[in-house]
């Protein structure tokens, strides 16, 4: 049976629905109200680093932090243990942007979504909502900071090791390691400056456990003492090198397998690559080059001119390895031509840095021999980036077997014969052009007394002496290419000079004149009798030279910075003139 249905009663709906209209009402105008005072204001409860400015226009908002930027502190502590490193905000350039700042407290509540802006409304008004403040500083310059806070805190764990003490094995203590908590340290100083709080900080730092204890190498103390027991020599050529007992020790180090608990013997890296650094400074052999042609200082043409051989440090591990642990034979090295000998890009040789020139007139035939043979040896040089570059290597043996001659020489406070004599006037030159291309020098040596040759087309100061092995000429490569040297001679000006080519990077030279002081005169000439000189004969032999001290300096700068400043100093003795008197009958 169907039954009629209800009538809906719409009047009654409605009349229980009148006090949620009446809210929604309430609302819609309470939101229109709320919008049309804020309309050109930050709603309230907005914050910006803590700073209440809600309710504020832009401009008003704005002063309010300029003026709060006076109180905020010059500098934030960072701690460590005893340790106190100051973030000045000059140091690192920090500035704010309170217009950024202001402009994203004018976001909240405007993003265009009704419930994401109802949401951020209520919660600024009940709760209230910090904004960070909006701030910026110099990369670089925080980097610089960093890298100073990294040294001091960053420490490698020392892992237990073998010494020798009195001729007996003994076993170092390990040792806890730290290091710096990079992520977290950026996290706070970012934390730090967007809400203006500069109190102390105490940086994050994890402690590292050594892997290497004593009790995990005790158990190898007689393996050692029987490896240790006799020297190992390692061979390349005529060279020989001995590790005796506390440099095999030193080339041993453990290593620990973490899934397995096990212990074993390895070479030891840091050692390993000392040993081998020193060993391919010794019998590496640099490529040489050569510019062709020049349009003014750019570089046109530049080529190799003989492949570079170096140490094969791969062999020489495994080698090195076999003798220590295994067979206890002597090494020999192995030397492999240099990887990409044929990329001429990558040695950067691409403009004239610097040269020196020196005259030699007035030189015997043998001394201009020797001046051009060492010269000669010299030329084609590519000293690598970061590489000191010995002269005394680069120019080789300087004896009769090598085809340099006698000439003068200045030995045991005398002028005399000698094999290479000439060889001085190389140096001289090499010095003068890395002096003009801005070069570190490690190693200079003045003459004994002043020398007329280096004086023909230089003030008094300019001369570098080698002696080998002993007396050495050596710079520095600290560009990030390649430097090539380049010698010229010119036999009808009597003339050598040096070419240093490279890769600009914006330094430039100034050097001063000498400052000459404590002037004195030669000695009176010493007259000496020679039976082999016939009677009545007198043969000059040395040459009178005053003595004196000079000075300049040579300032290297790169733009408005000084990269550094040398002095060099030269002390001359008063020489005396030397005469051979004939008594042969």
């Amino acid at each position: 049976m169907n039954l009629p249905k209800k009538p809906i009663d719409l009047n009654s709906k409605i009349q229980k629905a009148k006090p949620y209209i009446f809210v929604l009402y309430g609302l819609l105008i309470i939101a229109v109200v709320f919008n049309l005072i804020y309309a050109k204001k930050i709603i309230p409860g907005v914050r910006i680093a803590g700073i209440n400015v809600g309710g504020m226009t832009f401009e008003s908002a704005k002063k309010v932090l300029e003026e709060n930027e006076k109180n905020i502190p010059e500098e934030l502590k960072l701690k460590f243990e005893d340790k106190e490193f100051p973030l000045k905000r000059n140091d690192i350039g920090l500035t704010y942007d309170w217009e950024d700042s202001v402009v994203r407290c004018f976001d909240v509540g405007r993003s265009g979504n009704f419930f994401i802006d109802t949401k951020d409304k209520i919660a600024a008004l009940f709760k209230g909502l910090s904004i960070p403040a909006s701030y910026d500083y110099d990369d670089d310059s925080f980097g610089i900071k960093l890298s100073v806070i990294r040294r001091e805190i960053n420490l490698e764990p020392q892992n237990s090791k073998f010494y020798l003490e009195d001729g007996k094995l003994s076993i170092s203590p390990s040792s806890d390691g730290r290091k710096l908590l990079e992520e977290d340290f950026h996290k706070d100083i970012n934390l730090s400056f967007g809400g203006l709080d500069f109190s102390d900080k105490i940086i994050p730092v994890q402690i590292v456990k050594p892997e290497i204890t004593e009790k995990d190498i005790e158990l190898f103390r007689e393996i050692i003492e029987e490896i240790i027991s006799e020297d190992l020599v390692i061979n390349f050529e005529e060279k020989k090198w001995t590790l005796d007992s506390e440099k095999i020790l030193n080339l041993i180090g453990f290593e620990k397998n973490e899934k397995e608990k096990r212990v074993k013997m390895i070479l030891d890296k840091s050692a390993f690559r000392d040993l081998a650094n020193e060993l391919a400074a010794e019998v590496n052999e640099s490529p040489k080059g050569e510019v062709v042609s020049t349009d003014g200082n750019k570089v046109l043409e530049f080529r190799i001119i003989k492949e570079g051989k170096e140490l094969d440090e791969e062999k020489f591990k495994e080698d090195l390895k076999s003798a220590i642990f295994d067979d206890r034979k002597n090494v020999s090295l192995v030397l492999k031509n240099v990887d990409d000998f044929s990329d001429k890009e990558k040695y950067g040789i691409l403009s004239l840095i610097g040269e020196g020139t020196s005259h030699f007139a007035g030189s015997t035939a043998e001394r201009v021999h020797n001046i051009i043979l060492a010269a000669g040896n010299i030329s084609g040089s590519l000293v690598p980036p970061g590489a000191v570059y010995s002269m005394n290597k680069s120019v080789g043996p300087i004896d009769y077997q090598h085809g340099f001659k006698s000439a003068f020489i200045i030995k045991g406070g005398r002028t005399v014969l000698g094999e290479g004599g000439g060889v001085c006037q190389t140096s001289t030159t090499l010095f003068r052009a890395i002096l003009n291309s801005g070069l570190p020098i490690v190693s200079r040596y003045p003459h004994a007394y002043r020398v007329g040759y280096y004086e023909q087309d230089m003030p008094v100061g300019f001369d570098a002496a080698v002696f080998q092995p002993s007396w050495d000429f050596k710079f520095k490569n600290d560009t990030n290419a390649y430097v090539l040297i380049q010698a010229h001679s010119n036999l009808s000006e009597n003339s050598l000079t040096f070419k240093i080519y490279g890769t600009p990077d914006g330094r430039s030279v100034e050097i001063s004149e000498p400052v000459v002081t404590d002037q004195s005169p030669p000695p009176p000439p010493l007259y000496e009798d020679d039976p082999s000189l016939p009677k009545g004969v007198v043969r000059q032999v040395d040459y009178a030279a005053w003595g004196a001290t000079a000075t300049f300096t040579r300032t290297v700068r790169k733009e408005d910075t000084i990269l550094f400043t040398d002095t060099f100093t030269s002390r001359y003795q008063p020489w005396r003139a030397v005469y051979k008197v004939g008594t042969k009958e």
